[in-house]
Order: structure tokens, then sequence, then C-alpha cells
């Protein structure tokens, strides 16, 4: 066995489709998954995703990534989603039912294999998250004005409530990152494989879904935009073009087994994601989509030749600029330019204003731990005709509803995770196995877009934190500490050797 993969994985690590032993079952297993998510989206019910996550993790622990992924990705499009009441499905019966239905197996899996503990630099950064959801819902009281925020017939122990929830979720995430790591390699190899392998066959329902059933909607300067059930269509489409990496590690793929009809069916899925953004009206949808190209190329040109990069760059740019005239009707450009020449940007310049308002009347402990806060927040300092929405960016909002200590705790969160995803780049490309740095591609594309949205507790980022971590921790992390370790002694032994040398 080489590189952590199994030998059955190892006979066809570019088949594109297949993946060695289980090559008749394994396209079986991926349709499955497509038709079931189908099924779910136009019935409107989750159950049938939620029946079929069980056995699949049953089957391969690899499933669980991609499958609590797509259910986190399509979870708004569901009537039996949960919603905050303020026009943002953040949190659905599906995912919950899923996390309590594998978390008795993740539990035995620990308990039969080797127990290795999270290193404290990445375990502390849970704990002091757990820490600020609790402060949090006691200063959230301290503020009658968050009241008013809360949907009609929503009692005011639902906040608690809530914080109670994110406490349980960021245990739980902890928990999945110690069974990740207990996991041998191959499995951890397997989670970006299989990942990469199922996207198509999520994509490729909900695009079809959004098309064929989804719900016109119109406003001033646009029309014709489509929206996915009552999914928030900026954090979908982020998610959605975060997810598409792995896509694009599918068309660029250097594997000979990949062939001409894989590559063609992962263009046609890149294609389908564009059509979605630019039918959706989401501004961010495009940013993120943008970015997903320019990275999805780039991460393909780096240690080639000087004349392929040159025609890849060439054929980008001619695809690009066609791209561009056939979506200059289409009704996310008419919004972003409406927004942009007419809106002065839209409302989120407002919701800015407003949360830096309430910053600077609570610095330090914030307006309290719960989305309803920030509507608060906005319903005070905003203009009058604005809606009373969330502040439509995760760190002004972290620093608005926890304060300036959590504020800062988040943005070094995120750059520490995003330091071990360049560590793990650099280590897929010496391995020439890029798809080991799509879960940190995934995160960069999430977290740029995580300006323009709120997502402070969406799932798929903590999600695909773990992975991240995961696979830094054990492919990654035990050079790093060695090196450093041995770095620091030698410095020190050249220190006391120049020291010796100067007394003589």
């Amino acid at each position: 066995m080489q590189g952590g993969y199994p030998n059955n994985l190892q006979q066809s690590k570019g088949s594109g489709i297949y993946i060695g032993a289980k090559e008749l079952l394994f396209p079986v297993i991926l349709c499955t998954i497509g038709l079931t998510l189908y099924l779910s989206l136009i019935s409107l019910t989750s159950a049938p995703l939620v029946l079929l996550t069980v056995p699949l993790v049953l089957y391969d622990r690899a499933f669980m990534y991609p499958m609590l992924m797509t259910i986190s990705l399509s979870q708004g499009a569901f009537t039996d989603t949960a919603t905050s009441g303020v026009g943002t499905a953040d949190a659905s019966y599906a995912e919950s039912l899923t996390i309590a239905a594998i978390t008795p197996i993740l539990a035995w899996d620990l308990l039969t294999q080797k127990s290795k503990i999270v290193p404290l630099r990445f375990s502390i950064i849970y704990l002091f998250f757990i820490v600020f959801v609790i402060t949090g819902i006691f200063v959230y009281y301290q503020h009658p004005q968050n009241f008013a925020g809360l949907p009609a017939g929503t009692g005011k122990a639902a906040p608690a409530f809530h914080s109670i929830v994110k406490a349980i979720k960021l245990v739980f995430y902890l928990f999945f990152l110690r069974v990740l790591i207990n996991y041998p390699e191959e499995i951890l190899h397997k989670i970006p494989e299989y990942t990469r392998r199922c996207m198509p066959f999520i994509i490729i329902p909900l695009g079809l879904n959004l098309l064929l059933n989804g719900r016109v909607q119109s406003g001033v300067g646009y029309s014709g935009t489509l929206q996915l059930g009552d999914v928030h269509h900026g954090t979908f489409t982020s998610t959605l073009c975060a997810l598409s990496i792995y896509v694009f590690i599918t068309l660029f793929s250097r594997k000979p087994g990949v062939g001409l009809f894989t590559r063609f069916f992962a263009f046609g899925t890149i294609a389908l994601v564009g059509v979605m953004i630019m039918m959706m009206g989401s501004r961010n949808g495009l940013l993120s989509f943008m970015i997903l190209c320019c990275l999805g190329v780039y991460i393909h040109l780096v240690r080639r030749t000087i004349d392929y990069q040159f025609v890849i760059v060439s054929v980008c740019f001619a695809g690009a600029v066609i791209a561009l005239l056939l979506s200059l009707n289409s009704p996310t450009l008419q919004r972003a330019v409406y927004m942009t020449d007419q809106a002065g940007g839209g409302d989120r310049t407002y919701y800015w204003e407003a949360g830096a308002h309430a910053l600077s009347a609570s610095p330090v402990f914030g307006m309290g731990g719960d989305e309803t806060a920030s509507i608060a927040a906005v319903a005070r300092y905003a203009p009058s005709m604005v809606q009373d929405r969330v502040m439509h960016n995760t760190y002004l909002e972290a620093a608005v509803e926890y304060g300036l200590v959590a504020a800062v705790l988040y943005i070094a969160f995120v750059w520490f995770t995003l330091q071990w995803s360049y560590r793990l780049y650099k280590l897929a490309l010496n391995r020439q196995e890029i798809v080991l740095a799509a879960p940190g591609l995934s995160y960069l594309i999430m977290m740029i877009a995580a300006m323009f949205v709120s997502n402070l507790w969406d799932t798929s980022i903590w999600y695909t934190v773990s992975i991240i971590f995961a696979l830094a921790i054990r492919l990654v992390y035990p050079q790093w500490s060695d090196k450093r370790r041995i770095h620091t002694r030698l410095s020190f032994e050249q220190m006391k050797a120049t020291a010796k040398l100067g007394s003589l």
C-alpha cells in the first residue's frame, strides 16, 4: 500500500467513476444517491435522503462527509426544515436526525479502535467557542431590545435553546474530529476521493430541480430569478461553488485512467453550476463562481510546462468571454448591475453600518449570541426603510453578537485553518494527489463568501474544518511538529557551541 490508499483503490486511482474491486457496485451507489436526492427534492421531504445515509455510512465510513454536506447544502429545500423565522433555513431536522443516527456508529468506531487524542492546538478552539456560546446567551438577555427581533409567536426561551443546540453541535464536531483521526489513513484518503466522485451526482439533481421546479421570483431592477425552496441563495451558491472544486479536480486530472467521457461529464457539471448561479440572482454566488474557476484552473497549472499553461489559460479566457456574452441577460447579472448602479450596493451597507454602531455600543461582550441580536441591531441603527435582517457578514456578526474578543478568536481560527489547508496543499502537490487539498480549497471559497453572508454556524463549514484538521493531523502534523522540535534543539545546540567557542 502506498500513500495511504488500500490496494483496491490504488489499482484504479484514476478511473474517474469506478473504484477498484467495487467498480460494479460504486456507480450504482452514486446513481442511487442522485435519484434519492432528486426524489427528496421533488417530494419536499428529507426522509429518503436520511434513510439512505445510514446504510451508506455503515457500508463505508468515507460516505459520511459527502452525505452530510449534501444534507447541509439542500436542507432549505425541504418542508420539514426548521427555520429561524428570519428567512434563512439554518437548521434542519434532516441534519439533526442524521447526526443522531450516525453518532452511535462513530462512538462504536472510537471504542473499538486506538484512541488518539486531538492535539491541544486543535481541540482548544472548539472549547473556546463553547465558552463564547454559553456566555453569549447570558449577554443576550441583558439586552431587552433583542426580543424585538424574535418572530411572531416565538417565546423568549428560543434563543437559549438555539445556543444549547450550538454547544451540542460544537461537541459533536470535536467528537467527529477525534473519530476521524483514529481511522486508518486509507479511510481519510477515501473521504475526499469519494466526495470528488459523488459531486456530479449531487449537483446534477439540484440543478435539474432548480431549473424544472424552482420558484420564480422578481424584484425591482431584475426578474426571473429561481429559488430552491427556502434556501438562502447566498449561502447555497457559495457552498455549491465550494464543493464544485472537486469537479474541477476531475476535469483536469492527470491520472491516466480519467477518460474523455469522465472529463466531459465533469465539464457539463461545472457548466450546470454556472447556469444555476446565473439563474439564482446571487451576487455572492457569482463572486464565488469566479473564485472557483480561478482556483480550479490555477491549482492545475502549478508545476506544469509553460506551453501547457499558455494553452489552458487561452482556452479558459475564451470560455470566460463566451460565458459572459451568454449571461448578459441573466437574472444574476441584471440584479448585480442594478444593485451596483441604482441601489448603491444594496442594503448590505446599511447592515454593516448598523453592525458598526452596535459594536461601538457593546464592544466587549456584544449584544448576545443569537441571530435575533443582529436583527435587533439593524432595527435600531439602520434607516427605517431597510428590512430588518442579519449582518450579511460572518466576521461582523461574530463581533456584534459575541464581542470583539470572540471576533478576533474567530478570525484567528479561520487563519489557523487556512494555514493547515496550505500545508495540505503543499503535501498534495508533492504527492501529486491534488484531491487532498480540495477540503482546504472549499474552505477558502466559503470563508471569502462569508464576508457577504452570515455563516457563523453553517454546518458545512464546520464539517469541512473537521476534514481539514483530520487530514492535517494524520498526514502533516507529525512531520511538522518533529521538524519544529528538531530545529529548535539544533538552534540551542548551535548557540551553546558558539558560546563555548567564544569563551575559548
